[in-house]
C-alpha cells in the first residue's frame, strides 16, 4: 500500500483536481438565487488505503475466475471459438466466475455496481462472443437490488441537508427501499398534502469512497496499457460522469428538460419533480407504479405485448438522440420502465427514470448524425464516406456497423459479412484492436468539437439495444426507428418532433417533401431487409444447389419452347 501511495500522487492529485472542478461548476439547487454562484465545498481528498483496499479485493478475485477458465482450457485447445462456449464445461466456469464478481460488486459497492450494471447491459448483438449470458443475468440484479443501507444510517443526510428528520418532512416515509443501486436508495413517501413520492437518498460517505476508488484507478491507467492503448482518458471521462451524477439537483433539472421534451408524447412519463424537498443529495420526485420495461412476466400480466412495448422504447430513444442530441447516458432496465398507457390500457407507456446523467450533442452534429444515418440506410457510399471521417476519423468504415449491422451495405463487403448483419453480429474480421482503435479514435475527434459526446451517445445506444434484444425486437424494427427520426430530424426547427410550433407528425400538409422522403426511407430498409434475406439464402450451399437446378430447368423449357415455335 505505501508503495502504491507513493506512485499514485499524480493520480491523487488529478483526482482532487477534476473533483473540485466538477464541484464548482456543478448546478445550483432550486433554491439559489439566479445569478448566484453555487456553494463550492471541499473535494474530499482520496484515502489510498481504502481504495488499494477496495481494488487489492477485486484483484483477487480477478485471479481466481482466471485460473478457474485456465483449468476449463485444458483438453479443449483443439475446439473452435465456437465449440468452446457452447461447451458445458465453460458454461460451469461462467456461472462461478459471474458469481464471484457479484460477490466483490456487494462488498465494493459505488463504482464497482455501476460497473456490474454495465456489463449487464452490454448484450448487444454479440451474443456470448461479448459477455457470457451468466455474467448478464447474474449481475442484472445489481440493477435497482444493489446493498443498501439501513434507514438509520441515511436519516443523517435529511437532518444534514434539510435540518429535519425525514419523519417531519414527510407525513409517511417507507424505512425499507423500494429500490437500490450504484449511487443512492429509493424510499416510497407520502407528502404533508397526500401525494405518493418517491425519495432519491444518496448513499453516506459515497464521495470519500469514489475519490478513493479513482485516485487508484488513475494510477493503475497509467502503469498498464492493455493492447497498448492508453486508458487515461477513459478514467477521467467516467469520473466526470459520475461526479455529475452526485449532484441531485442537477439531475431533477435534467428530468425537467426531459418532461419538456417528450410534452408532445402521451406515450412517455417522466416522473415530476417536488424541489422544495431536494437537495444535491436527495432528490424528491412524483411516484409512479411501474414495472421493468424487459420483466416480460410483469409485461404479461399487464396485458402489454413486448413488441409493442420494444417499438415505443426504440422510437423514443431514437428521437431523443436523432431529434434532440440529448440522450440519457444510463438506461439500462432499472431506469426504464413501462406501464399501461392512461386512458388506453393496451399500449405501453414508457417511464424514464435516473436522470443523472446525459449526453450532448449540439444541433449541427445531430443533423450530420442523421445525414449519416439516412445514407446508410439508402447506401449512398459517397456521403457515408464524408460524414463517417468526421465522426470517426480514419477507422469511419467502423462507424455505420457500430450503429447497426445492417448497414454493412455502406462499405466494402463479401459473403461473410452479409451473414454476421443478418444474424445481428459484427462482421468476422473485426478483432478487439480494431474496436480499441475506434474507440480512441473517436475520442481524439471529440476533443476538437467542444462539448460533444458522441461517445456517450454511442453508449447509451447499446444500452438500449441490448434491452430491444431481451424484447427480441427484430432488427428491421429498430432500423425504421432509425430511419424515421434521421429523417424528421433534418426537418426545419418548427416540424421536428417536440417542436413548440407544430405538431411531431409530418403530412403532405405540413411537408410534402418530408413526407415523401420518410416514405422512400421507410420503403428502402423494406427493400434492405429483402436484400440481406435473399443473399443469405443463396449463401446456403442446398439452396444454391436447389437455384440451379430450377434455373437448369427453366432454361430447358425456354430452350424446348424456342424449338416448338421454329
Amino acid at each position: 500500500v505505501r508503495c502504491g501511495e507513493a506512485r499514485a500522487r499524480s493520480g491523487v492529485q488529478l483526482s482532487v483536481e477534476l473533483g473540485a472542478k466538477m464541484t464548482a461548476n456543478g448546478v445550483m439547487s432550486a433554491n439559489t438565487p439566479a445569478g448566484a454562484a453555487p456553494a463550492t465545498p471541499a473535494a474530499p481528498v482520496p484515502n489510498i488505503a481504502m481504495g488499494m483496499g477496495r481494488a487489492m479485493r477485486a484483484m483477487m478475485a480477478f485471479q481466481q475466475i482466471k485460473a478457474d477458465y485456465d483449468t476449463a482450457y485444458k483438453g479443449l485447445d483443439d475446439l473452435s471459438y465456437d465449440e468452446l462456449i457452447a461447451h458445458p464445461k465453460m458454461k460451469e466456469v461462467h456461472a462461478r466466475g459471474a458469481q464471484k464478481a457479484l460477490e466483490v460488486c456487494r462488498a465494493n459497492r459505488g463504482i464497482y455496481i455501476k460497473a456490474a450494471q454495465f456489463v449487464a447491459s452490454l448484450q448487444g448483438g454479440a451474443g456470448d462472443h461479448g459477455i457470457p449470458r451468466d455474467y448478464v443475468t447474474v449481475l442484472q440484479v445489481l440493477m435497482d437490488h444493489a446493498p443498501h443501507h439501513t434507514f438509520e444510517e441515511i436519516e443523517s443526510v435529511f437532518v444534514e441537508d434539510f435540518g429535519k428528520p425525514a419523519s417531519e418532512l414527510f407525513k409517511e416515509i417507507d424505512k425499507t427501499p423500494i429500490a437500490a443501486a450504484s449511487l443512492a436508495q429509493v424510499h416510497r413517501a407520502v407528502l404533508h398534502s397526500g401525494e405518493e413520492v418517491a425519495v432519491k437518498v444518496e448513499y453516506p460517505g459515497l464521495w470519500e469512497m469514489m475519490s478513493s476508488d479513482f485516485g487508484v484507478f488513475h494510477t493503475m491507467a497509467g502503469q498498464m496499457r492493455p493492447g497498448g492503448f492508453d486508458l487515461k482518458w477513459l478514467v477521467e471521462d467516467l469520473q466526470v460522469a459520475l461526479t455529475a451524477e452526485l449532484d441531485f439537483t442537477h439531475e431533477g433539472k435534467n428530468a425537467e428538460r426531459c418532461k419538456q421534451m417528450f410534452a408532445h408524447r402521451k406515450d412517455v412519463k417522466v416522473p415530476a419533480v417536488h424541489w422544495p424537498l431536494c437537495s444535491k443529495r436527495v432528490l424528491t420526485m412524483e411516484y409512479v407504479e411501474s414495472a421493468r420495461v424487459n420483466d416480460i412476466e410483469e409485461l404479461t400480466r399487464m396485458n402489454l405485448r413486448s413488441k409493442d412495448v420494444a417499438c415505443k422504447l426504440s422510437s423514443v430513444f431514437a428521437e431523443m438522440t436523432l431529434c434532440h442530441g440529448f440522450v440519457h447516458g444510463d438506461p439500462h432496465a432499472g431506469n426504464v420502465h413501462v406501464r399501461p398507457l392512461p386512458g388506453s390500457p393496451s399500449e405501453p407507456q414508457i417511464v424514464i427514470m435516473d436522470h443523472g446523467l446525459y449526453h450532448t450533442i449540439d444541433d449541427s452534429l445531430r443533423r450530420d448524425f442523421c445525414e449519416l444515418v439516412t445514407a446508410c440506410i439508402l447506401g449512398r457510399r459517397g456521403r457515408i464516406r464524408e460524414l463517417g471521417k468526421q465522426f470517426a476519423g480514419p477507422l469511419h468504415r467502423y462507424f455505420p456497423l457500430i450503429l447497426s449491422p445492417w448497414f454493412i451495405f455502406g462499405s466494402k463487403i463479401g459473403m461473410a459479412e452479409i451473414k454476421a448483419a443478418k444474424n445481428g453480429s459484427l462482421p468476422p474480421d473485426v478483432k478487439l484492436k480494431d474496436i480499441g482503435d475506434f474507440l480512441v479514435g473517436i475520442h481524439e475527434v471529440e476533443k476538437d468539437n467542444g462539448d460533444n459526446n458522441m461517445l456517450g451517445v454511442l453508449h447509451s445506444m447499446g444500452y438500449t439495444r441490448g434491452l430491444l434484444n431481451d424484447l427480441k425486437l427484430p432488427e428491421r424494427n429498430r432500423v425504421k426507428a432509425f430511419g424515421e427520426f434521421a429523417t424528421k430530424g433534418t426537418a426545419p426547427d418548427g416540424q421536428r418532433p417536440g417542436s413548440c410550433m407544430s405538431p411531431a407528425r409530418i403530412t403532405l400538409a405540413t411537408n410534402w417533401r418530408k413526407y415523401l422522403e420518410l416514405c422512400y426511407v421507410s420503403t428502402s430498409i423494406d427493400v434492405l431487409a429483402v436484400q440481406l434475406n435473399l443473399l443469405v439464402t443463396l449463401s446456403k450451399p442446398k439452396n444454391q444447389a436447389a437455384i440451379l437446378a430450377a434455373m437448369g430447368a427453366l432454361a430447358a423449357v425456354g430452350y424446348w419452347k424456342l424449338r416448338c415455335s421454329k
